[in-house]
Protein backbone atom coordinates (compact mmCIF):
# COMPACT_ATOMS: atom_id res chain seq x y z
CA UNK A 1 0.00 0.00 0.00
CA UNK A 2 1.50 3.32 -1.11
CA UNK A 3 2.29 5.92 1.52
CA UNK A 4 0.21 8.85 0.31
CA UNK A 5 1.97 11.19 2.73
CA UNK A 6 5.02 10.99 0.44
CA UNK A 7 3.24 12.42 -2.59
CA UNK A 8 4.75 15.36 -4.45
CA UNK A 9 1.98 17.66 -3.27
CA UNK A 10 3.37 17.48 0.27
CA UNK A 11 6.92 18.07 -0.92
CA UNK A 12 5.72 21.18 -2.73
CA UNK A 13 3.98 22.49 0.38
CA UNK A 14 7.16 21.86 2.39
CA UNK A 15 9.06 23.91 -0.19
CA UNK A 16 6.72 26.84 0.42
CA UNK A 17 4.68 26.47 -2.76
CA UNK A 18 0.94 26.97 -3.19
CA UNK A 19 -0.75 23.80 -4.44
CA UNK A 20 -4.10 22.89 -5.95
CA UNK A 21 -6.05 19.81 -4.90
CA UNK A 22 -9.01 18.80 -7.06
CA UNK A 23 -11.80 16.25 -6.73
CA UNK A 24 -13.11 14.91 -10.04
CA UNK A 25 -16.04 12.55 -10.42
CA UNK A 26 -19.80 12.32 -10.57
CA UNK A 27 -22.53 12.48 -7.89
CA UNK A 28 -20.21 11.03 -5.26
CA UNK A 29 -18.07 14.13 -5.76
CA UNK A 30 -20.56 16.84 -6.65
CA UNK A 31 -22.32 18.61 -3.79
CA UNK A 32 -26.03 17.91 -4.18
CA UNK A 33 -27.26 17.80 -0.58
CA UNK A 34 -26.59 19.50 2.73
CA UNK A 35 -23.93 18.36 5.18
CA UNK A 36 -20.17 18.12 5.28
CA UNK A 37 -18.79 16.43 2.18
CA UNK A 38 -15.93 13.91 2.19
CA UNK A 39 -13.75 16.40 0.29
CA UNK A 40 -14.30 18.96 3.08
CA UNK A 41 -12.64 16.61 5.55
CA UNK A 42 -9.56 16.44 3.36
CA UNK A 43 -9.49 20.22 3.01
CA UNK A 44 -9.83 20.77 6.76
CA UNK A 45 -7.05 18.21 7.35
CA UNK A 46 -4.73 20.06 4.96
CA UNK A 47 -5.57 23.39 6.53
CA UNK A 48 -5.06 22.15 10.07
CA UNK A 49 -1.69 20.61 9.25
CA UNK A 50 -0.18 23.09 6.81
CA UNK A 51 -1.59 26.59 7.27
CA UNK A 52 1.10 29.13 8.02
CA UNK A 53 0.54 31.93 10.51
CA UNK A 54 2.54 35.12 10.76
CA UNK A 55 4.49 35.50 14.00
CA UNK A 56 1.92 37.93 15.39
CA UNK A 57 -0.88 35.54 14.29
CA UNK A 58 -2.67 38.42 12.62
CA UNK A 59 -2.59 36.76 9.21
CA UNK A 60 -2.66 33.20 7.91
CA UNK A 61 -1.71 31.55 4.63
CA UNK A 62 -3.39 28.33 3.55
CA UNK A 63 -1.02 26.66 1.07
CA UNK A 64 -3.65 24.49 -0.63
CA UNK A 65 -6.53 25.59 -2.85
CA UNK A 66 -9.34 23.02 -3.10
CA UNK A 67 -11.47 22.66 -6.22
CA UNK A 68 -14.49 20.40 -6.69
CA UNK A 69 -15.18 19.36 -10.29
CA UNK A 70 -17.85 16.73 -9.72
CA UNK A 71 -20.93 16.55 -11.96
CA UNK A 72 -23.63 14.00 -11.23
CA UNK A 73 -24.20 11.07 -13.56
CA UNK A 74 -21.01 11.57 -15.55
CA UNK A 75 -19.19 8.62 -17.03
CA UNK A 76 -15.44 8.45 -17.50
CA UNK A 77 -15.97 9.48 -21.14
CA UNK A 78 -17.77 12.63 -20.05
CA UNK A 79 -14.98 13.45 -17.60
CA UNK A 80 -12.55 13.28 -20.51
CA UNK A 81 -14.80 15.46 -22.66
CA UNK A 82 -14.75 18.28 -20.10
CA UNK A 83 -11.17 17.80 -18.93
CA UNK A 84 -9.78 20.74 -20.92
CA UNK A 85 -12.46 23.02 -19.50
CA UNK A 86 -12.63 21.89 -15.88
CA UNK A 87 -9.21 20.45 -15.05
CA UNK A 88 -6.45 21.68 -17.37
CA UNK A 89 -6.77 25.40 -16.56
CA UNK A 90 -6.07 24.68 -12.88
CA UNK A 91 -3.14 22.23 -13.33
CA UNK A 92 -3.93 20.36 -10.09
CA UNK A 93 -0.96 19.10 -8.10
CA UNK A 94 -3.19 16.33 -6.77
CA UNK A 95 -6.41 15.05 -8.33
CA UNK A 96 -8.67 12.68 -6.40
CA UNK A 97 -10.58 10.70 -9.01
CA UNK A 98 -13.72 8.82 -8.03
CA UNK A 99 -15.20 7.56 -11.29
CA UNK A 100 -16.24 4.47 -13.22
CA UNK A 101 -19.45 3.21 -11.67
CA UNK A 102 -21.79 5.21 -13.90
CA UNK A 103 -20.03 3.35 -16.71
CA UNK A 104 -21.31 0.14 -15.12
CA UNK A 105 -24.92 1.13 -15.84
CA UNK A 106 -25.84 -0.89 -18.97
CA UNK A 107 -27.94 2.00 -20.25
CA UNK A 108 -24.77 4.09 -20.63
CA UNK A 109 -23.24 1.46 -22.96
CA UNK A 110 -19.64 1.87 -21.78
CA UNK A 111 -17.68 -1.34 -22.17
CA UNK A 112 -15.38 -2.43 -19.37
CA UNK A 113 -12.22 -2.10 -21.46
CA UNK A 114 -13.22 1.43 -22.45
CA UNK A 115 -13.61 2.38 -18.80
CA UNK A 116 -10.09 1.13 -18.09
CA UNK A 117 -8.74 3.07 -21.06
CA UNK A 118 -10.57 6.24 -20.02
CA UNK A 119 -9.29 6.04 -16.44
CA UNK A 120 -5.74 5.55 -17.67
CA UNK A 121 -6.10 8.51 -20.04
CA UNK A 122 -7.37 10.74 -17.23
CA UNK A 123 -4.31 9.85 -15.18
CA UNK A 124 -2.01 10.49 -18.14
CA UNK A 125 -3.46 13.94 -18.75
CA UNK A 126 -3.06 14.93 -15.09
CA UNK A 127 0.53 13.69 -15.08
CA UNK A 128 1.23 15.76 -18.22
CA UNK A 129 0.13 18.80 -16.17
CA UNK A 130 2.65 17.84 -13.47
CA UNK A 131 0.12 16.38 -11.03
CA UNK A 132 -0.60 13.04 -9.41
CA UNK A 133 -3.84 11.05 -9.24
CA UNK A 134 -5.34 9.18 -6.31
CA UNK A 135 -8.01 6.78 -7.57
CA UNK A 136 -10.90 5.92 -5.32
CA UNK A 137 -13.27 3.02 -5.62
CA UNK A 138 -16.84 3.85 -4.73
CA UNK A 139 -18.22 2.67 -1.42
CA UNK A 140 -20.19 -0.57 -1.57
CA UNK A 141 -23.64 -0.19 -3.14
CA UNK A 142 -26.75 -1.62 -1.48
CA UNK A 143 -26.70 -4.44 -4.01
CA UNK A 144 -29.93 -6.15 -2.87
CA UNK A 145 -31.88 -2.90 -3.16
CA UNK A 146 -30.19 -1.96 -6.45
CA UNK A 147 -30.96 -5.40 -7.87
CA UNK A 148 -34.68 -4.63 -7.64
CA UNK A 149 -34.51 -1.46 -9.73
CA UNK A 150 -31.36 -1.82 -11.87
CA UNK A 151 -30.29 -5.47 -11.96
CA UNK A 152 -27.75 -4.96 -14.75
CA UNK A 153 -26.09 -2.14 -12.84
CA UNK A 154 -25.98 -4.28 -9.72
CA UNK A 155 -24.44 -7.17 -11.66
CA UNK A 156 -21.74 -4.90 -13.12
CA UNK A 157 -20.84 -3.08 -9.91
CA UNK A 158 -18.07 -5.41 -8.76
CA UNK A 159 -16.61 -5.79 -12.28
CA UNK A 160 -16.19 -2.06 -12.81
CA UNK A 161 -14.91 -1.61 -9.28
CA UNK A 162 -12.18 -4.12 -10.04
CA UNK A 163 -11.35 -2.19 -13.21
CA UNK A 164 -10.67 0.89 -11.08
CA UNK A 165 -8.35 -1.15 -8.87
CA UNK A 166 -6.43 -2.52 -11.83
CA UNK A 167 -5.82 0.89 -13.37
CA UNK A 168 -4.99 2.55 -10.04
CA UNK A 169 -2.31 0.13 -8.91
CA UNK A 170 -0.81 1.39 -5.66
CA UNK A 171 -2.42 4.84 -6.09
CA UNK A 172 -5.70 3.47 -4.74
CA UNK A 173 -7.97 4.37 -1.85
CA UNK A 174 -10.23 1.31 -1.75
CA UNK A 175 -13.48 2.45 -0.15
CA UNK A 176 -15.40 -0.49 -1.59
CA UNK A 177 -13.40 -3.14 0.21
CA UNK A 178 -13.96 -1.51 3.61
CA UNK A 179 -17.63 -0.77 3.07
CA UNK A 180 -18.37 -4.21 1.65
CA UNK A 181 -17.13 -5.86 4.85
CA UNK A 182 -19.59 -3.78 6.84
CA UNK A 183 -22.46 -4.40 4.42
CA UNK A 184 -21.98 -8.14 4.61
CA UNK A 185 -21.50 -8.11 8.37
CA UNK A 186 -24.39 -5.83 9.34
CA UNK A 187 -26.51 -4.44 6.52
CA UNK A 188 -28.65 -2.36 8.90
CA UNK A 189 -25.60 -0.53 10.20
CA UNK A 190 -24.30 -0.13 6.66
CA UNK A 191 -27.60 1.42 5.54
CA UNK A 192 -27.27 4.10 8.21
CA UNK A 193 -24.45 5.51 6.06
CA UNK A 194 -26.48 5.52 2.84
CA UNK A 195 -28.94 8.01 1.35
CA UNK A 196 -30.13 5.49 -1.26
CA UNK A 197 -28.66 2.33 -2.83
CA UNK A 198 -26.01 4.31 -4.75
CA UNK A 199 -25.31 7.40 -2.63
CA UNK A 200 -23.95 8.09 0.83
CA UNK A 201 -25.47 10.50 3.32
CA UNK A 202 -23.56 13.04 5.49
CA UNK A 203 -22.56 10.27 7.91
CA UNK A 204 -21.22 8.19 5.02
CA UNK A 205 -19.36 11.25 3.77
CA UNK A 206 -17.74 11.54 7.19
CA UNK A 207 -16.46 7.96 7.03
CA UNK A 208 -15.18 8.36 3.48
CA UNK A 209 -13.47 11.63 4.36
CA UNK A 210 -11.93 10.30 7.56
CA UNK A 211 -10.56 7.25 5.74
CA UNK A 212 -8.94 9.35 3.03
CA UNK A 213 -7.52 11.73 5.64
CA UNK A 214 -5.90 8.80 7.37
CA UNK A 215 -4.30 7.61 4.13
CA UNK A 216 -2.91 11.13 3.69
CA UNK A 217 -1.79 11.25 7.34
CA UNK A 218 -3.98 14.23 8.10
CA UNK A 219 -5.94 14.75 11.30
CA UNK A 220 -8.86 16.86 12.45
CA UNK A 221 -8.45 19.21 15.40
CA UNK A 222 -9.61 17.53 18.60
CA UNK A 223 -12.30 20.15 19.13
CA UNK A 224 -14.00 18.96 15.93
CA UNK A 225 -14.27 15.32 16.97
CA UNK A 226 -17.40 15.50 19.19
CA UNK A 227 -19.40 16.77 16.20
CA UNK A 228 -18.53 13.74 14.08
CA UNK A 229 -18.60 11.03 16.73
CA UNK A 230 -21.07 8.90 14.74
CA UNK A 231 -18.71 8.93 11.79
CA UNK A 232 -15.82 7.95 14.03
CA UNK A 233 -17.81 5.02 15.44
CA UNK A 234 -18.67 3.84 11.94
CA UNK A 235 -15.04 4.12 10.87
CA UNK A 236 -13.95 2.18 13.94
CA UNK A 237 -16.50 -0.55 13.13
CA UNK A 238 -14.91 -0.92 9.69
CA UNK A 239 -11.48 -1.00 11.32
CA UNK A 240 -12.53 -3.85 13.60
CA UNK A 241 -13.90 -5.86 10.69
CA UNK A 242 -10.68 -5.33 8.73
CA UNK A 243 -8.59 -6.34 11.73
CA UNK A 244 -10.70 -9.47 12.19
CA UNK A 245 -10.30 -10.40 8.52
CA UNK A 246 -6.54 -9.86 8.61
CA UNK A 247 -6.15 -11.99 11.73
CA UNK A 248 -8.17 -14.94 10.45
CA UNK A 249 -5.93 -17.86 9.34
CA UNK A 250 -5.77 -18.35 5.60
CA UNK A 251 -6.33 -22.10 5.94
CA UNK A 252 -8.30 -22.73 9.12
CA UNK A 253 -7.80 -26.17 10.62
CA UNK A 254 -10.71 -28.55 10.47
Amino acid sequence: MKDFSQLKVFQRIAAGEQVRVMALGSSNTERFMVGTHWFDYVQIGFTHKFRRWTQDRQSVDNPALFLNAGISNHTTAELLQRFDRDVSPFSPDLLILTAGINDANPSRAVKLQQTKSNLAELRSRVEQLGGEVIFQTYYSADIEALQKTSPGWADNYALYTEAIRLVAGDMLNDNHRRWERLRKSNVRLYRLLMRDPLHINPLGNAVMGLDLMRRLKLELPDENLPWIRDGLFAQYSMDLLEEKENNEPSHPQK
